[in-house]
């Protein structure tokens, strides 16, 4: 880690994260004394762009959208959500890809202090329904591609009116044309209407509406990867204080820089890191309405964006497609990488093949989830470790906590990753006891997000993550075993892209699981899996070997990017090979 000049001295240390908080030393007394906004996101956007007006906000298919604009289609669609009834606390259900519409209700429906619930598009049938009858949503926002989703179980829900959104309705007619863009057809039920109608009509006068920075502005759901889907409640506070630990965080962002925005919008990396903290910024949105990471590279020559945040599998896509990069990628100043850890030779490779390019910088990854507004640490151009998920963003907090015995551990010693600060969730929405089993009271009167993933902190604030707690293999006699240490040893075959290790049932001894190991190779080759099961053999203590090696063309995902432990672990029981 490099120590920048302006930051605060060292202190002796105690031996505990919470208390000693090394990674300070890397920020100014700004970033560490940044004041928050008492205000909601709406106002917040108001504030900070009231001299921007005729900047560029939005850039979709060629238009360019201003800040002037922009206030102005909010406004509008606050007046159309008021005369269908929205009302202060109401929950509006969204289910939008990357549109200039989906900005425009998120933030229409803050002005009016309801809460935006954040759906993928594509939840249809019983999934949908719960979403719904948990909110009790009485207006919906739909793209018109899956609208017929919820007109299918409309009559099972609370819902009175539906807003269809078309993914062309911001595209200007010359380029509609040159494009061939068509709108899908579809039947409208009386209850439904288009987005412009829903705009004409509504004119509903608004009063005066004075929001809280603690209430919630929008409901993101969790992938479930490890357990049921649960609703996150993230306040006006998460998504402003996002805003204001980047903006001081050392990262080099600059009024008109152009951020790149291909994110799916039930991520809240993209409502809060993508849309929220750029426009705060007073910087431009690239906004790709459709995720396709095979046209990633593509997408990144030909937008030239200052500002990309990403998954692995995303920034993996330049290594299989270097030919489609541009020779000068000078342009790029933030390269970020979030939603799962990379493989450490993947992320030397890209950082190389860029800088070859004239990029000046490095992939930084950063370490989050739903439940923290998705970013609470990250690597930093002060502070960039390979191997580390980097130091906690200025005003969070971490400790690495020992739950059997209900204390925090000292630098260098595993335990659960808990986080504190003021991204921090409200709750599971209408889940108490999840809500409770995921923020606890400690011995020194925080409350603190326990994460469930398994992580140490070294002396300097870097935080290492050393597995998932909710991903331990425990045996038949007891014995735990991380999923992390058999991964990061098959990962050392240079012909391994990717691999996951889960848990099975074990039939012989009629208790416990065994471990089984999903491996993706680069190149095909039979002698990859005997090297693998050497490395495996030299690497690991003899229960921690794999007892099945699964070769397979890709790790199934989640809905959010991640892999599906649990989709695997249905994979295993059914898996019919040797062992």
């Amino acid at each position: 880690c490099m120590k920048d000049a302006n930051t605060t001295p060292e202190k002796e240390l105690t031996g505990y994260p919470s208390i000693d908080k090394p990674w300070l030393k890397y920020y100014s007394e700004e970033a560490i004394n940044a004041p928050l906004p008492e205000c909601t996101i709406y106002e917040y956007l108001r504030a900070n762009n009231k001299d921007h007006l005729d900047d560029v906000a939005l850039i979709y298919f060629g238009r360019k959208i201003t800040y002037r604009k922009l206030f102005e289609n909010i406004d509008r669609a606050a007046e159309a959500f008021k005369s269908l009834g929205v009302e202060s606390g109401d929950i509006v259900a969204m289910a939008l890809p990357n549109v200039p519409e989906n900005i425009y209700c998120m933030y229409a429906i803050n002005k009016l202090s309801a809460i935006a619930d954040m759906i993928d598009i594509r939840s249809k049938g019983d999934v949908l329904k719960d979403y719904l009858n948990e909110s009790a949503s009485k207006v919906a926002v739909a793209c018109d591609l899956f609208a017929d989703n919820i007109f299918a179980i409309k009559s099972d829900t609370c819902l009175k009116n539906v807003v269809v959104i078309s993914p062309f309705d911001s595209i200007i007619e010359p380029i509609r044309t040159v494009l061939k863009l068509k709108s899908k057809k579809i039947n409208l039920p009386k209850y439904a209407m288009f987005w412009t109608r829903f705009i004409k009509e509504g004119s509903c006068a608004i009063g005066e509406i004075v929001g809280k920075s603690h209430n919630t502005a929008c409901v993101f759901h969790t992938s479930g990867t490890t357990g049921r889907s649960k609703g996150v409640m993230l306040t006006n506070k998460c998504f402003n204080a996002m805003a204001v630990m980047y903006k001081y965080s050392g990262m080099e962002f600059s009024s008109g820089d152009i951020f790149m925005n291909q994110v799916p919008t039930f991520i809240p990396y993209n409502e809060i890191l993508a849309t929220h903290l750029p426009l705060s910024l007073h910087m431009s949105i690239k906004m790709l309405p459709d995720y396709q990471p095979n046209k990633f590279s593509k997408n990144i020559s030909k937008l030239r964006p200052n500002h990309v945040v990403a998954s692995p599998a995303d920034w993996n896509n330049l290594l299989e497609n270097e030919k489609l990069l541009a020779s000068d990628l000078s342009f790029l100043k933030t390269l970020a990488s979030g939603g799962d850890t990379m493989v450490i030779k993947n992320k030397l490779q890209i950082n190389k093949l860029v800088q070859e390019r004239g990029c000046h910088f490095k992939i930084m990854e950063g370490y989050g989830m739903t439940e923290i507004g998705s970013a609470a640490c990250t690597n930093l151009p002060q502070c960039d470790i390979i191997g580390s998920i980097g130091i906690p963003l200025p005003l969070n907090s971490f400790c690495i906590y020992d739950n059997e015995n209900e204390i925090e551990l000292t630098y260098g010693k595993t335990g659960e990753i808990c986080m504190n600060g003021p991204t921090v969730m409200k709750g599971y929405f209408n889940n108490e006891s999840e809500t409770n089993a995921t923020l606890k009271q400690h011995k020194d009167g925080k409350v603190w997000l326990h994460s469930g993933d398994l992580g140490h902190m070294d002396e300097n604030g870097c935080v290492y993550i050393d597995g998932r707690m909710k991903r331990i293999i425990v045996c038949y006699d007891g014995m735990k075993i991380s999923p992390f240490e058999v991964e990061r040893a098959i990962l050392k075959c240079s012909n391994v892209q990717a691999c996951c290790v889960v848990g099975k049932f074990d039939k012989t001894h009629n208790s416990g699981k065994i471990p089984v190991a999903y491996i993706v190779l680069l190149n095909p080759d039979n002698n990859s899996l005997e090297e693998i099961k050497a490395i495996c053999k030299s690497e690991l203590s003899e229960k921690y070997l794999p007892k099945t090696y699964v070769l397979i063309d890709e790790l199934p995902l989640t809905q959010n990017g991640k892999v599906d432990y649990r989709e695997l672990e249905k994979m295993a029981e059914g898996y019919s090979g040797s062992e």
